[in-house]
């Protein structure tokens, strides 16, 4: 465990790695109190982060201050410009100490600690030796903190063999040993994270334990998969730890009057929250490239059917739409706060429309859905067009969808089918001439009411009387119907559990638009369940929709537009 420990540790960037997610909880594990973490735009005058506490054998506590370095520490790290070590620990002597020490701390005994994911290199060992010798006094102290001291003190409180043992440590080196196969890793991912984080904690002082210890976990196997670029590992495991960290504190962050419990929750949560939005970048910065190509993200996928074509650029869909959601939701709740953080979020949005925008031109598939259940896909694009007023943008793409559709209908080619079984989608259509195939293939149907929703949009009078002629002659017995949540949905969506909801049926498009719309208009405002669920409660919307497209189940109407 320990070399696991270390290789992933030399692994981590000094920025919002090493010093913003996994150190702080390493320290705050081993009982001591963070006072000070990295600000960007901030100078820090050489402390990366500032604690204090006492460990080992010190039997006073003490003000440690880091100095933060990613890797290795060699000569040029320890004397080549101003972000050196050497220039750094002179700060912290110079002017931290005398001038940024609280009034609390100033009487309290100082180490200084040189803190490294790898090794302090041979050639630079006489240097530290030099400068903490001249420097160290009865009150003033230094410590080197290498991989191998940070990987002990990992083993020793978050990931100790008595707190990590059996299943859940067989399932994290499992799924540190299956980065290269990606549902692999996810489903080992997914079993840890069970473990680790139960739905039952009750202490709060365990869940936050577990909560750290669970980030650890999952931040390590994410450093590998980036190592071995296996990219969709890295986004599935990121997104699926959000929501399960979202599970175990939903009924702690949803209250108006914060404890200092609630701001600890709330600070793992963020960290969970940058550890997705930071994968995000990593899963995207090798796409992006490929977006405005014609058909070559179709070809990348290598694959001669169809089928896998149109599976994986749906799901490339479903994650940039996503994307632009989270985007957009954090440039707008930055927008007081933080008015340069939040015009870098709403250019990201910007970009990431057009991004989807190139996506759907360059690559036709995505306006023949073979699933039913791609509607998710389609309402997330429709709901980040809503949110950033680009509804026309994407108004042909609609128009596209349900031109296809009918013309696969009558043709009895790839129309949609509700049986998401891969084997069932290669082989559709089966047989194109039954009707009694084609009555099972589509019993129900969440699609076919969302693409009515919009119609009226782009299709004239005459093409939707086309539309409505097809469904009615090719798939007459079809339960047309729409998803609500209801008082369970809380409790059992975070983890995956989809048996959960209402169903809404008889909402065929061939009641006209107006009798449609008055029977959804009436169901929207009767199942407010949706106003109960913690996400939406604490207006973070894009958490739920992350939820419903990673374990597929359908986007509500409450949340259509």
């Amino acid at each position: 465990m320990r070399i696991i420990l270390k290789e992933y540790l030399a692994s981590l960037k000094e920025r919002d790695e090493l010093d913003k997610l996994v150190l702080p909880n390493l320290l705050s594990s081993m009982g001591m109190k963070v006072i000070e973490t990295p600000m960007i735009g901030v100078r820090q005058y050489g402390v990366d982060l500032a604690a204090v506490g006492q460990l080992g054998e010190d039997n006073i506590p003490h003000l440690y201050l880091f100095c933060v370095k990613a890797g290795d520490v060699d000569r040029n790290v320890w004397g080549d410009g101003i972000q050196s070590v050497r220039s750094e620990l002179d700060e912290i002597l110079d002017v931290y100490l005398p001038n940024h020490v609280a009034s609390e701390h100033k009487k309290l005994p100082v180490k200084i600690c040189l803190c490294c994911g790898g090794e302090l290199a041979q050639n630079v060992n006489q240097n530290w030796s030099g400068f903490t010798n001249k420097h160290e006094n009865e009150y003033l102290k230094f410590e080197l903190w290498n991989g191998e001291t940070l990987a002990v003190y990992m083993e020793k409180t978050l990931l100790a063999r008595e707190l990590l043992s059996g299943t859940a440590r067989s399932k994290f080196q499992k799924a540190l040993a299956m980065v290269n196969e990606p549902e692999s890793c996810y489903q080992y991912t997914f079993e840890l994270l069970n473990h680790v984080l139960p739905s039952n904690i009750e202490n709060y002082k365990d869940r936050l334990f577990n909560l750290r210890q669970a980030f650890i976990c999952l931040h390590a196997i994410c450093a590998w998969a980036i190592e071995e670029k296996s990219l969709d590992a890295v986004y599935r495991i990121s997104e699926l730890g959000l929501l399960f960290c979202w599970d175990v504190i939903r009924e702690l962050v949803a209250g108006t009057n914060p404890t200092k419990e609630h701001e600890k929750f709330d600070a793992i949560w963020n960290q969970y929250l940058t550890l997705y939005i930071l994968n995000f970048e990593f899963y995207f910065r090798k796409v992006n490239p490929y977006v405005d190509r014609l058909h070559i993200l179709s070809i990348s996928v290598k694959s001669k059917e169809p089928v896998d074509v149109n599976l994986a650029l749906f799901e490339l869909l479903g994650r940039m739409a996503i994307k632009g959601i989270w985007t957009n939701f954090l440039g707008n709740i930055n927008k007081d706060q933080n008015p340069e953080l939040s015009k870098k979020f709403h250019t990201d949005t910007t970009k990431m429309l057009d991004n989807i925008g190139d996506l759907i031109i360059n690559n036709p598939t995505l306006n023949s859905p073979f699933k039913d259940d791609q509607m998710i896909e389609i309402a997330l694009v429709m709901y980040l067009a809503c949110q950033t007023n680009s509804v026309k943008r994407f108004q042909p793409w609609i128009y596209n969808l349900a031109e296809n559709i009918t013309i696969a209908l009558v043709n009895n080619s790839k129309y949609p089918i509700c049986n998401s079984d891969y084997i069932d989608l290669l082989a559709h259509p089966l047989n194109k001439d039954s009707e009694h195939y084609r009555e099972q293939a589509c019993a129900g149907s969440i699609l076919y009411p969302y693409l009515f929703y919009w119609l009226p949009c782009c299709f004239t009078k005459d093409e939707i009387d086309i539309f409505l002629k097809t469904l009615e002659e090719k798939i007459p017995n079809c339960t047309h119907q729409v998803w609500f949540p209801n008082e369970e949905t809380d409790q059992k969506i975070w983890r995956g559990e989809t048996y959960h909801g209402i169903a809404l049926p008889e909402l065929s498009p061939s009641l006209g638009y107006e009798e449609f719309m008055a029977k959804l208009n009436e169901a929207t405002k009767h199942c407010r369940a949706i106003d109960n669920i913690s996400a939406v409660k604490r207006k973070i919307i894009p958490l739920f929709f992350s939820a419903c497209r990673h374990y597929r189940m359908p986007i509500t109407p409450s949340l259509w537009v």
